[in-house]
Order: structure tokens, then sequence, then C-alpha cells
């Protein structure tokens, strides 16, 4: 019985002092915050605010960032951009090596171009950037959220989605002067006939576009390769950005 005793009290000691361990540890690691996220004044479907691209890259210390990007209640996050496109795809916004990566724009384009591509990864997990847009394969969520919002540090750039499709083999779409024979306005109407969805949006020759890229978590298409969820817009309309 005393025995037993002791090998109680033994138990409880122990058990007090790994509590205190980790409340410790949780405490000594809230004290070295990690930058993750810029609160902002989001725009809404009914209006559109300005957001200080400058105050962001003041806040994450981070000179990539040239923009934000904004679908509201899909996509919320700052655009980063450097002189190649495979240094987002495992860094951070903190310029952290993460799996996860950050949404980039194409070190190819900026954003007066024709074509703008930004990118960013899908998955299993609920954190990564452009998950949501694998949302778009719903018809209702495609006809409920065709607006897109891209920030400059001076414009707003406003795109209307007029197609959505998972692109598996015909990756011409990533190209910027050269559609495989194709003219300017006959590559719009193509990547506009390939959507799931039809949309009564209008191109012309002189239509610039914005496409969102990211890996499709659609279970069929994974089984037999996987490829790409494609997202894209119209440009509608430029306006300051005033904030």
């Amino acid at each position: 019985m005393k025995n037993k005793k002791i090998l109680l009290w033994g138990l409880l000691i122990v058990s007090i002092l790994s509590i205190s361990l980790f409340i410790g540890t949780n405490q000594k690691e809230q004290k070295t915050p990690i930058i993750d996220k810029v609160i902002i004044n989001e725009p809404t479907k009914e209006e559109v605010t300005g957001i200080d691209i400058n105050k962001i890259k003041n806040d994450y210390q981070n000179e990539d960032i040239i923009g934000y990007i904004v679908i509201p209640e899909v996509v919320s996050y700052p655009v980063l951009q450097k002189d190649n496109n495979n240094y987002y795809l495992n860094h951070d916004i903190n310029n952290n090596q993460n799996i996860k990566g950050s949404i980039f724009m194409d070190y190819r384009v900026s954003f007066n171009d024709r074509k703008i591509l930004i990118y960013g990864h899908s998955g299993k997990e609920q954190d990564l950037p452009f998950l949501q847009l694998n949302k778009y394969s719903e018809e209702s969520f495609f006809q409920e959220n065709k607006i897109i919002y891209l920030y400059s540090v001076d414009k707003i750039y406003t795109y209307e989605i007029f197609s959505s499709y998972v692109e598996t083999a015909d990756f011409d779409y990533v190209n910027i002067n050269s559609f495989n024979g194709l003219t300017w306005f006959e590559h719009l109407l193509k990547l506009k006939e390939k959507s799931n969805y039809q949309t009564d949006v209008a191109l012309t020759k002189n239509s610039k576009i914005i496409i969102l890229q990211t890996c499709s978590m659609n279970q069929e298409i994974q089984s037999s390769g996987g490829k790409y969820q494609l997202i894209i817009g119209k440009l509608i309309s430029t306006q300051d950005n005033k904030y």
C-alpha cells in the first residue's frame, strides 16, 4: 500500500510538471509573433475600398509585395513577384521556406499588360492561399462570385470572371505573346469556350484579362494525373486606389 501511494504521488508530480512545461512553452512561443495576415478593410460585393499596399509591404518587411487580390468572401491575400516563378512556390510572405507558398504574379508580366497570370497553391489544408478557387467547379458558386479586385500601389483593377475550367493538357494559356498560331482575340475566345459555364461577357481584340491558376482538387481529374483549375476574368474598370 505504501509503495502504491508513492507511485500515485510520483505520477501526480510528473503530470503537474508536464502541464507547467506545456504552459511555459506556449507562453514563450507567444512572445515571438509571426506575421500571418494584415488586417485590411476588404471590399464587399457592393463597394470597392482602397488598400494601402505600401503599408502592407512595410508590415511584412517584404519589397516583393506588389499588390493585393480580393474576390469578396473567397480570396483575400497580398500578391508578390520575384524575378522568377519558383521562389514563392515554396516561400511564404515572410520569406520563410514553406511548402504552402504564396500568391504571386508571373515574373514576365506587370499590371498594365493585356494578360496577367497569378499563381497560388491548393491542397487538402484549409488555409492554402487559392484553395477556395476550386469551388468554381460548382455553377452556383461561379455565378455568385464573378468579380476580382486586383490592387497595385496606385490603381484598382476590376475583372469580371467569364471562364472557369480545369486544364489537363493545353497550356498555351501561360503564353504571353504567341498562342500556337491564334490571334489574341482568337486566344480569348478559346479560353471562353473552354469554360464549364458560359456568360454574356463580351470579348474584343482589345480586351485585357487575368488568369488565376491553382492545382485542381477534383478527385476524378487527380486520379488521372490532375492539373490546374483556372479562373479567367476580363478587365472591366480601372480606378485610383484611394485609402
